[in-house]
């Protein structure tokens, strides 16, 4: 999973307020029952010591909630006067004992987000015909833009009309202006990739049209492509079976992409060169900004401090003891909950994290980290 998307979020000063929030819609009464919990929830944030300018941020930020039909829920992060994160999510918060999950800390909540979200791989679907193609891409914190590209339409069709030399000429025409509109599709299908850090492209259309396509593809670009037997452009021929064949197909690119890092971890684990594990190997290792990929998983156990660790004013900096910190001039030591400090120091040194089930590897303290160079000793 990549984090980068939530490296704004933490460059913010906080400290923030957290609100995972039911927000279904699956009653008369829903609206009612919405600002009922909200009212709750913020009185449980006053306590904790949130300030009003961000109580008032959250609640703005509510009230523009655009409410649809069935089980859904919400979650929102806030600093000062600014709701800093957003994103709906696909069931409500039921882990939290309250209809709402609050918290007030130095660092946002992040981490029951992740682990409620559908996996969210940034991936692209492409229908393509003769003419353009319709491209519409995901990126990973969900949200979806479109693009439509457009070639040149004359001549598109081949014509038996002509003379016999015409014809082959005619012919010899389409097919060029063919290839020129893959060469226009291709290129932006590239960039689009490009710009939002897709991982999956699914290409449909034309059977022979995406062939072009594919073949004019950019290297590390073509290498991302699972085809579709959809064969109609257009936004209103994007069924719920090729919803669903897109959903199978980033799922599959997910799980490929699991068990690429585990096996990666196992084999890189004999050499604390190239791997760690453990609550004091992996925090060290973000520290110094050593870990390409952190493997978590869900029976991580507490620290060696209880389940806190100390962060200070900059993104990176992690420690099991305040003194660490001090040492490297943190302007701020702060004790925070231990999972969501790791979250923070992976999300910003460009860590990836990968989210792996009980019984799939055997970590220290269920928690693992493939390392980008090694320190060598003075």
């Amino acid at each position: 999973m990549k984090l980068a998307f939530l490296q704004d979020v933490y460059r913010q000063e906080g400290p923030f307020a957290t609100l995972y929030l039911d927000t279904s819609a699956d009653s008369e009464d829903a609206a009612k029952a919405i600002e009922l919990r909200w009212r709750s929830a913020r009185e449980r944030l006053s306590q904790q010591g949130a300030d009003k300018r961000t109580l008032d941020a959250l609640e703005s930020k509510i009230a523009r909630h655009e409410a649809r039909t069935g089980s859904r829920g919400q979650v929102l992060v806030a600093a000062g006067d600014t709701v800093v994160f957003h994103d709906e999510l696909d069931e409500p918060p039921e882990q939290f004992a309250d209809d709402a999950g609050v918290a007030f800390e130095q660092v946002p909540q992040l981490m029951p987000y992740l682990r409620m979200r559908r996996a969210r791989i940034p991936h692209a679907l492409a229908m393509v015909d003769r003419i353009g193609g319709d491209i519409t891409v995901v990126d990973s914190s969900g949200y979806a833009g479109h693009v439509t590209v457009e070639g040149d339409d004359d001549p598109h069709h081949k014509s038996h009309a002509a003379g016999e030399g015409d014809e082959k000429h005619h012919h010899q025409r389409v097919e060029e202006q063919w290839k020129s509109n893959a060469d226009t599709v291709a290129e932006e299908l590239t960039r689009q990739v490009r710009e939002h850090a897709a991982e999956v492209i699914v290409l449909g259309g034309d059977v022979e049209q995406r062939k072009l396509v594919h073949d004019r593809l950019r290297k590390g670009v073509r290498e991302l492509v699972i085809e579709t037997g959809a064969s109609h452009r257009g936004r209103h021929a994007v069924d719920e079976s090729l919803h669903r064949e897109v959903g199978e197909a980033v799922a599959t690119a997910l799980r490929s992409r699991v068990e690429e890092a585990v096996s990666e971890f196992e084999r890189a684990r004999g050499n604390r060169a190239h791997a760690t594990e453990g609550w004091k190997g992996t925090v060290d290792a973000l520290l110094h900004d050593q870990v390409s990929t952190l493997l978590w998983s869900r029976d991580t156990g507490e620290s060696g401090a209880n389940g806190v660790l100390a962060i200070g004013s900059e993104p990176n900096q992690v420690a099991t003891d305040e003194t660490t910190l001090s040492a490297l001039g943190a302007e701020w030591v702060a004790h925070v909950p231990a999972e969501e400090a790791l979250l923070r120091a992976a999300a910003c040194t460009r860590a990836d994290l990968v989210l792996v089930e009980e019984g799939t590897v055997e970590l220290d303290d269920g928690l693992g980290a493939l390392l980008r160079f090694t320190t060598t000793p003075e």
